[in-house]
C-alpha cells in the first residue's frame, strides 16, 4: 500500500486543529532516495502542500540531505534540476569512475555484517557497535572527500527546526545533531549518510560516526510531541521488492514508530513509494543511474498524494 493514515484517539476541533504543530520525517534511501524524496516534496508543493513549512524536520541518512535543504527553504525547481544534472552526469561517466561503481560487493558485505549483528546477543548499542567496527576497518571513500560531497550545505547556518541522527561507530550510541550540537551542517549530514563500507565514518567532536539509519531507517519517534506528522519513506517498498524481511532491518521499525506516535496523540500520515516507483528505482539505492526515474516518480506520487494531505498539512 502506497500510503497510510493513522489517527490518534482524540478528534481535534477546528479551533484546536488551527493550533497544531506539524513535523516532517524523511527516511534513508541512498542517492536514489534523495532524488525520490526531493521529487515527492516538489510534487506535493505543486499540489498545494509545502512541506518546508514544517515546525520540525528530521531526516535520516538520505533524508538528512533532503531535510537540511528543505529546512533552509531551498527552491524546489533548483533542487529538482540538481538531481537531473546528477543523473545526466552519471550517464556520461564510466561506472569505474564513480563511488557507486563497486557498491554491489560492498553492499553484500554490509548486509552480511548487519545480519550477523542483528542475530547476535547484547544490547542495540552493542549490535550497532559491531557494524561500526566493520565501518572503521573497511576500505571506503575517504572522510574528507565524502564531506566535500555535501558542499551545497557548506557554510550554511544550522536551521533551528532541523535535526538528523548518527551512530557512534565505537560505542553504538546515537547522537541527534541539532542547532545546539555545535556541528557544521555539511559534516553532520555527512555523518548521518555515512554508509559503512562505502564511506568512512565521520569525525565530530573527536568521535567517529556512521549512518543514522542503523538506529532506525526513519527515526520517526524523534517527531514525538508534534500533533501532525508526515513521514516520507521508501524503505519498506524497497525491502518488499528485494524480498528482504523488513522486520529484521532498520526499515522494519517504521510500523512500531507510527504506532507509538499515534498512541501519543499524533495524527500520522505516511507516504511510501508505490509499486511503480519502487520498480523504477530498483533495489540498489546507491545506483545513480536510477536518479532521473526516481525524481520523476517522486514528483508524480507527490502530486497524486497532495489532495489527500492538503487539508491536514495546510491548516496552520
Amino acid at each position: 500500500m502506497a500510503s497510510r493514515s493513522c489517527g490518534g484517539r482524540r478528534r481535534p476541533s477546528l479551533y484546536y486543529f488551527a493550533l497544531m504543530t506539524k513535523a516532517l520525517v524523511l527516511s534513508g534511501g541512498g542517492s536514489v532516495g534523495i532524488a525520490w524524496e526531493i521529487g515527492v516534496a516538489a510534487g506535493l508543493a505543486r499540489g498545494g502542500v509545502d512541506v518546508r513549512t514544517a515546525d520540525f524536520i528530521v531526516g535520516t541518512s538520505a533524508g538528512s540531505a533532503v531535510g537540511a535543504q528543505l529546512a533552509l527553504g531551498r527552491d524546489f525547481g533548483e533542487l529538482v534540476s540538481r538531481q537531473r544534472r546528477i543523473g545526466r552526469t552519471t550517464a556520461s561517466m564510466s561506472s569505474s569512475s564513480t563511488a557507486e561503481g563497486s557498491t554491489g560487493e560492498q553492499m553484500a558485505k554490509l548486509f552480511a555484517v548487519i545480519a550477523e549483528a542483528m542475530a547476535g546477543p547484547g544490547s542495540a548499542e552493542a549490535r550497532r557497535a559491531a557494524v561500526g567496527r566493520f565501518a572503521l576497518a573497511a576500505e571506503a571513500w575517504p572522510e574528507d572527500q565524502f564531506v566535500a560531497a555535501f558542499r551545497y550545505l557548506n557554510g550554511e547556518p544550522w536551521p533551528a527546526r532541523f535535526a538528523c541522527p548518527a551512530v557512534d561507530a565505537v560505542s553504538g550510541d546515537v547522537a541527534v545533531w541539532d542547532i545546539g550540537a555545535g556541528v557544521e551542517l555539511d559534516r553532520a549530514v555527512a555523518s548521518s549518510c555515512a554508509v559503512p563500507g562505502l564511506f568512512a565514518p565521520i569525525t565530530i567532536h573527536g568521535r567517529r560516526y556512521i549512518d543514522g539509519g542503523f538506529r532506525s531507517g526513519t527515526n520517526a519517534d524523534l517527531a514525538r510531541g508534534h500533533d501532525r506528522v508526515l513521514i516520507i519513506s521508501l524503505l519498506g517498498a524497497v525491502a518488499a521488492a528485494s524480498g528482504q524481511d523488513a522486520r529484521f532491518t532498520p526499515a522494519g521499525q517504521l510500523d512500531s514508530e507510527v504506532a507509538a506516535l499515534t498512541e501519543s496523540g499524533s495524527v500520522v500520515q505516511v507516504i511510501a513509494a508505490d509499486e511503480a516507483g519502487a520498480q523504477a528505482m530498483g533495489v540498489n539505492l546507491m545506483d545513480r543511474a536510477a536518479i532521473p526515474a526516481a525524481v520523476d516518480e517522486g514528483i508524480r506520487q507527490g502530486e497524486s498524494e497532495a489532495r489527500r494531505l492538503r487539508q491536514l498539512w495546510s491548516a496552520s
